[in-house]
């Protein structure tokens, strides 16, 4: 498996302390993936035509529609459009004055195959996936590889449920079996470990809604709701 080690980020988001140093990159490669679409690269041919082929999926549509450069997106918008109508505009067309139902099906097929098509890709998602097999990658490897990472790695809150999948597929994919195995057992003493004090911060967090426990600490569990849910689902799912 040929894959740019991606070090500083990776490090840069184990200090960062937060329940999911994967979420943390791909947040941040998220921003960089929209930045590249709305920022000057949109004024070249070759990226409008990149869109045009492949567009983006709803969600990054809308990350797109928010990122405040509202030329950029209408740049984009304008030719993705200006392709859609050239693949579908004769069918449209054709099917506004078909009276016969057997056409009027293959037409509206012929319509819905076009349409379907070009809500398959994502060029964020595209961008975000491999940035993610290098992230995945690059923790597998400065595991075994640093041992002052690897110590990190221990002591960390570990990784939303969501990218601890990840990391089993990356692991079985780039290890053998030896190292596969010892990976996979820490990082699931680290997943079971996180888990464990996840539900206890979360169920102290219930317990001090109560009046009796008004008067004692938090002990830090203030935003164990905000936590649990960023473990169980994943903040940077959205980025896949």
């Amino acid at each position: 498996m040929k894959l740019k080690l991606e070090t500083i980020p990776v490090w840069d988001a184990f200090a960062a302390g937060v329940q999911c140093p994967l979420c943390l990159l791909m947040e941040a490669s998220h921003r960089d993936a929209v930045s590249y679409y709305t920022g000057s690269s949109v004024m070249h041919p070759e990226t409008r035509q990149e869109v045009n082929r492949t567009g983006f999926c709803p969600t990054h549509w809308k990350s797109i529609l928010g990122s405040g450069s509202a030329q950029s997106v209408a740049l984009l918008s304008h030719t993705f459009l200006l392709e859609t109508m050239g693949k579908t505009g004769k069918a449209l067309e054709t099917l506004s004055g078909e009276t016969k139902v057997k056409r009027v099906k293959k037409l509206a097929g012929e319509v819905t195959s076009v349409l379907e098509k070009r809500s398959e890709g994502c060029l964020v998602c595209d961008r975000m996936k491999e940035r993610r097999e290098r992230y995945l990658y690059t923790i597998i490897k400065l595991f075994f590889d640093d041992s002052e990472f690897r110590s990190t790695f221990l002591d960390s809150r570990g990784f939303c449920l969501y990218h601890t999948q990840d990391l089993f597929t990356m692991a079985q994919k780039m290890l053998r079996d030896s190292q596969y195995i010892e990976f996979i057992k820490n990082l699931a003493i680290v997943t079971a470990a996180n888990l464990e004090r996840l539900e206890g911060e979360v169920l102290w967090m219930t317990q001090k809604y109560k009046s009796e426990n008004a008067d004692k600490p938090w002990n830090g569990c203030e935003n164990a709701h905000s936590r649990s849910v960023t473990a169980v689902t994943g903040e940077g799912r959205i980025y896949h």
